[in-house]
């Protein structure tokens, strides 16, 4: 009803753009699409938002932060079709990170996609004191249930333990668990950027989610997506 209302408004009664052009304005197009996903559930954005558009996991790198070492192995229950997903955090390297007092990098991994609001989503190791290439060798456990893998990503976060105020975010990394594919494993070095790169999608994904103030697993998606790399603590 809004779309056809601008388009009325536009065409004039005939004595503005015509209705051809108007059907075909990638414009209006973009606009249609955007209004379509606001009557989606939560699960539904964040599915569309992983699924669509391979470029999102791409991370921003104006300049690398480090690198940290995961291995991922996705397992399937022969009888119930449930879906495991084991992580291995296994190290950090030349972590780019300034700071006046102690420096206590710790790792978080995060699932994301639909259907986990019942399920744990986020896994912490634990903090190591003053490395900058710390080995931390942990693995943690998420369920996915029955869920088609390309549906989900990993979200990795590096950052600075911080006792009396909010931890400082250092770098992150995402993997997409269809890249794993048919192999069901993987192990490698991931690059640390500082933020995530989104395309018009996914902004307009997180503006509708930013405005479901009560739903938690929304409000916990766009502090993710939204969050960047922190000023460094020097003086």
């Amino acid at each position: 009803m809004a779309l056809d209302t601008i388009k009325e408004f536009f065409h004039a009664s005939g004595n503005g753009l015509k209705k051809t052009f108007l059907g075909k304005s990638p414009e209006l197009q973009s606009l249609r699409y955007a209004l379509s996903l606001y009557n989606q559930t939560t699960d539904t954005l964040i599915k569309t938002f992983v699924s669509t558009h391979t470029s999102r996991g791409k991370l921003s790198q104006e300049d690398a932060l480090g690198e940290v070492s995961v291995q991922v192995d996705l397992l399937t229950h022969s009888v119930t079709g449930r879906h495991k997903v084991t992580v291995t955090v296994v190290a950090a390297n030349d972590l780019k990170w300034r700071t006046t007092g102690i420096f206590m990098p710790f790792v978080e991994v995060h699932l994301v996609g639909p259907y986990l609001f019942d399920q744990t989503r986020k896994h912490s190791t634990k903090s190591k004191n003053n490395n900058w290439s710390p080995k931390f060798n942990e693995s943690f456990d998420f369920i996915l249930g029955m869920a088609d893998y390309d549906s989900f990503e990993l979200h990795i976060c590096i950052k600075d333990y911080c006792f009396a105020r909010e931890d400082r975010l250092i770098g992150m990394s995402v993997m997409q668990l269809r890249d794993i594919g048919e192999k069901g494993t993987s192990a490698c070095w991931w690059t640390l950027g500082r933020r995530v790169f989104l395309d018009e999608t996914g902004w307009t994904v997180l503006r509708i989610l930013s405005q479901r103030t009560n739903d938690e697993v929304a409000k916990e998606f766009v502090k993710l997506k939204s969050e960047c790399r922190h000023i460094e603590d020097v003086s």
